[in-house]
C-alpha cells in the first residue's frame, strides 16, 4: 500500500459499457421487487428470491467491474472498498470453522447475511465508484432505488394476498427509509441542483422518510431519522461556515461515534437481557407493549451469547458461524424464562432466523475481528467522503448505525447501501490526498471472475435447494414425490428442511375429523416425503434443526385430538415408531431442550408401551440425569421412575426430586400441575418418613 490519490477514473466509458453498468446497478437497486408474489419460491417465500437476486447481480458487478478495471487500466481502489473486501475475506475464513461452513458463507436463507453478501456489497461499491462520474450510470440506479422504496411503502398498505405485495410484515420500510434522504441528495447532485436546492431535497427526503417509517409502524427508525436530520443540519452549517479545526473535530467525532453507537446499544441490550425474562401468564407477557420489541431483542442476544460459552475461547475470535442464529435461539430457549405451557415465542417461525441486530450478528457469527472490520468500513467511509458530501455521509452513517443495531436488513438493502457509499466517496476534484490501494488491473479482472463465479454458483445452488423444498412447486407438479427427489440440506444444517418439515406436517396434526375432506392426498404425500427425508438426514448427520423439528412434530401429533382423522393417526404412528431413536440424539445436539421430551417421557408410562421402547426411554432419561441432574423435567420424571422401586429410600428420594423440581426449579414452566400437587407430594413424603 502506498499513499496515492483515490480518484474516480478519468477514462471515458463507451455507451455500451454505460448501458450495461446502468442495467446492473439499476437491477440491483430494485432487487427488492424479487419479493413480489410472481417471483416467490422456497420455504421463506419472499426472502429467498431477494437473496438469490442480489447474489446474481453481485456476481455481475464483480465480473463487469473486473472487466472495466482491466479494459481501462484502472489502478486505484478506495480504502472503504478495500476494507469491505477484507471483511468479506475474513468472514469467509471464519466460516471454515463454523458448524456448517456452507451455511455460514451463504448466510441465512431469509436474509443472506454472510460473506457472500459482503462480497456483493464490495463489488457493487467498486462498480459504482468506478463509474460514478457518468450520469447515465448513476441516475438509473438512483431513480430505481428511490422508486423501490416508495413502492415498498405503497405495497405496505396492500393485503398479503395481493399480487403486488412484498414482504409479510410492514416495519421493514423504516430500515429502507433511512437511506432515502441520501439517495435523493445524490440524485439532486446528478442533476446539478444548487446547494440550496439540494438542502430542500434533503429536508423533503427526511420528512418523507419519517412518515414512511411511522406508516410502517417502525417508531425506532423514525426516531433515528429525526436524529440523522438534526446531525445533517448541524454538519451542513459547520462545513459551510465553521472553522477548519471544528470541521476536523466533527469528522473525527463522527468516526468515533459510528463505532460507539452500535457498541453502546449492544451493551445496553445485553444488560437488559440479563434482568428481564419472558415469563407470561395466560399466554400474554407481563411487559409493557412498547418495551416488548426491545426486550425480545435483548433476550435474543442473551440466548445466542451462550454459544460463546459452549464454543470455547476461540469463538470470540472466529465466531460461531453466519446463519446459525436460529439454531442458538432454539437450543438455548429454556434460558429465556418463557413459559412452555403458554409460549410467547415460536422459535420455529421466521422472525428468529436472526438476532435483529446486524453489529451483534457480525460479532456472534464472525468474532471480534469481523466486527472491527465491519465498523472500519463505515469509519473509512466518513474519512474518505468527498468534501461536499460529508454532512449527508455523517448523518446517514450515524442514523444507519442506530437502525441496524436494533433491526435487521434484507439482502436487497445492500445494493442501496453500496449505491450511497460509492456515490459519496471522494472524486478527482477533491483537494488533498487520501490513502488508497493500488491494484493490478489484470489481477482485478481475475479476482472479479473468481468472485463472480462463486457468487453466481451460489445463486444457482440456492435456487435449486430452495425450489426443491417448495411445497407449492410439488403441489403444482402433479408428479409423485419420488420423481422429485428432495435435496439434501445437510450442508446448511437443514435450516430450510426444518422449516419445510414443520410447515408441511404441522397443519395435519390439528385437523378435526370434520375437516378431513380438506386434506389433500398431495399434502399427505408431501408430509410423508419430508419425514422420510428427515429420518435419512438424522441417521446420516444428526443436528439440532431436524432433531428438534422431529420431536416437536411427534409431540404435537401425540397430543392431537382423539377424533383426529385417520391420516393424522397414520403420521402419528410413523413419528412414534422412531420417537426414541430420534430422542437419543437430543442430548448431543440440543441438550438444553429436554422440554420437547415431556410428552415422550409421559408416553412411556402408558401400559401399552412395549418393554423395549420403555427401556430405551429409561436410558435416555438416565443420560440426561447424569449430565443435567438439576433440570426440573429430568428431576420430575426421574423421581417418578424411583416411585416404582421396592426400596423405601429410593421412593423417598424420588418424592424429594419431584418436590425440588417444583419448589426450586419452576417445573410449572414446562408441565401443567394441579395447585395442590406440591402439598400432596410433601404429605406423602412426610407419611413415608414417619412410617420409616
Amino acid at each position: 500500500m502506498r499513499k496515492t490519490s483515490v480518484a474516480s477514473p478519468s477514462v471515458r466509458l463507451g455507451k455500451a459499457e454505460l448501458v450495461v453498468t446502468a442495467l446492473i446497478l439499476g437491477g440491483a437497486a430494485a432487487s427488492t421487487m424479487a419479493a413480489l408474489p410472481v417471483f416467490r419460491f422456497g420455504v421463506w417465500r419472499d426472502g429467498e428470491p431477494t437473496v438469490i437476486a442480489v447474489f446474481a447481480l453481485g456476481a455481475m458487478a464483480w465480473l463487469w467491474g473486473g472487466y472495466l478495471y482491466s479494459r481501462h487500466n484502472l489502478a486505484n481502489t478506495p480504502l472503504t472498498v478495500t476494507a469491505c473486501l477484507l471483511f468479506a475475506v475474513w468472514c469467509s475464513f471464519t466460516s471454515l470453522f463454523a458448524p456448517f461452513p456452507i451455511l455460514s458463507f451463504l448466510g441465512s436463507p431469509q436474509l443472506g447475511e454472510g460473506p457472500a453478501l459482503f462480497f456483493c456489497l464490495s463489488g457493487l461499491m467498486l462498480l459504482i465508484w468506478s463509474s460514478r462520474q457518468r450520469r447515465l450510470a448513476m441516475r438509473a440506479p438512483l431513480i430505481s432505488a428511490i422508486f423501490m422504496i416508495l413502492y415498498a411503502a405503497v405495497a405496505n398498505r396492500l393485503s398479503e394476498d395481493s399480487d403486488f405485495s412484498l414482504f409479510g410484515f410492514e416495519d421493514y420500510v423504516g430500515v429502507f427509509a433511512i437511506l432515502l434522504p441520501a439517495l435523493l441528495y445524490c440524485l439532486s447532485k446528478e442533476f446539478a441542483l444548487p446547494p440550496r436546492g439540494c438542502h430542500v431535497v434533503v429536508l423533503i427526503g427526511y420528512g418523507l422518510a419519517v412518515l414512511l417509517s411511522l406508516d410502517g409502524n417502525n417508531q425506532g427508525a423514525a426516531m433515528a431519522l429525526v436524529l440523522s436530520a438534526s446531525i445533517w443540519a448541524v454538519m451542513t452549517l459547520l462545513f459551510a461556515r465553521g472553522k477548519l479545526l471544528w470541521q476536523r473535530v466533527a469528522i473525527w467525532g463522527a468516526m468515533v461515534a459510528v463505532v460507539m453507537i452500535p457498541l453502546c446499544i449492544m451493551v445496553g441490550l445485553w444488560a437488559l437481557g440479563q434482568n428481564i425474562d419472558i415469563h407470561q401468564e395466560a399466554s400474554l407477557p407481563e411487559l409493557y407493549p412498547r418495551l416488548y420489541s426491545m426486550v425480545s431483542r435483548a433476550l435474543m442476544l442473551k440466548l445466542t451469547a451462550y454459544a460463546f460459552g459452549d464454543g470455547g475461547p476461540w469463538t470470540y475470535l472466529l465466531g460461531n458461524g453466519f446463519g446459525h442464529s436460529l439454531f442458538y435461539i432454539q437450543n438455548y430457549l429454556p434460558f429465556s424464562g418463557q413459559s412452555f405451557l403458554y409460549p410467547n415465542w415460536d422459535v420455529f417461525y421466521r422472525d428468529f432466523v436472526h438476532t435483529h441486530s446486524i453489529p451483534y450478528e457480525v460479532l456472534l457469527s464472525g468474532g471480534i475481528i469481523a466486527l472491527a472490520l465491519y465498523l472500519i468500513v463505515f469509519v473509512l467511509w466518513i474519512y474518505e467522503a468527498a468534501a461536499e458530501h460529508r454532512a449527508i455521509v455523517i448523518a446517514t452513517a450515524l442514523g444507519y448505525m442506530v437502525v441496524i443495531s436494533i433491526w435487521f436488513e434484507f439482502a436487497s438493502f445492500i445494493p442501496l447501501l453500496a449505491l450511497v457509499i460509492g456515490a459519496t466517496l471522494q472524486n478527482s476534484d477533491d483537494p488533498g490526498r487520501r490513502w488508497g490501494l493500488l491494484v493490478w488491473p489484470r489481477g482485478a479482472w481475475m479476482g472479479g471472475v473468481l468472485i463472480g463465479f462463486v457468487l453466481s454458483g451460489s445463486a444457482v445452488w440456492l435456487y435449486w435447494q430452495n425450489r426443491g423444498l417448495d411445497r407449492t412447486v410439488f403441489m403444482a407438479s402433479a408428479k409423485p414425490l419420488n420423481s422429485l427427489a428432495l435435496p439434501d440440506d445437510g450442508a446448511r444444517g437443514d435450516i430450510s428442511l426444518q422449516r419445510a418439515l414443520l410447515d408441511g406436517c404441522r397443519p395435519l396434526a390439528g385437523q378435526d375429523s370434520n375437516d378431513v375432506i380438506s386434506i389433500s392426498a398431495a399434502q399427505i404425500e408431501w408430509c410423508n416425503g419430508l419425514l422420510l427425508q428427515a429420518r435419512r438426514e438424522i441417521d446420516s448427520h444428526p443436528n439440532s434443526a431436524l432433531v428438534l423439528a422431529y420431536l416437536v412434530l411427534a409431540d404435537e401429533f401425540a397430543n392431537s385430538a382423539a377424533d383426529a382423522p385417520p391420516v393424522s393417526r397414520d403420521i402419528q404412528k410413523v413419528l412414534s415408531d422412531n420417537w426414541g431413536d430420534v430422542a437419543e440424539h437430543l442430548i448431543v445436539v440440543a441438550p438444553h431442550r429436554v422440554d420437547v421430551l415431556v410428552t415422550y417421557f409421559s408416553y412411556l408410562a402408558d401400559a401399552d408401551v412395549p418393554e423395549g421402547t420403555r427401556q430405551q426411554g429409561v436410558r435416555i432419561l438416565s443420560a440426561f440425569a447424569r449430565q443435567y441432574p438439576e433440570n426440573p423435567i429430568v428431576l420430575w420424571f426421574n423421581g417418578q421412575q424411583k416411585l416404582n422401586d421396592q426400596s423405601r429410600q429410593h421412593v423417598f428420594d424420588g418424592l424429594t426430586e419431584m418436590i425440588d423440581s417444583i419448589e426450586k426449579h419452576h417445573l410449572e414452566r414446562y408441565i401443567g400441575l394441579p395447585d395442590d400437587m406440591l402439598a400432596k407430594l410433601k404429605k406423602v413424603r412426610a407419611e413415608l418418613a414417619v412410617g420409616g
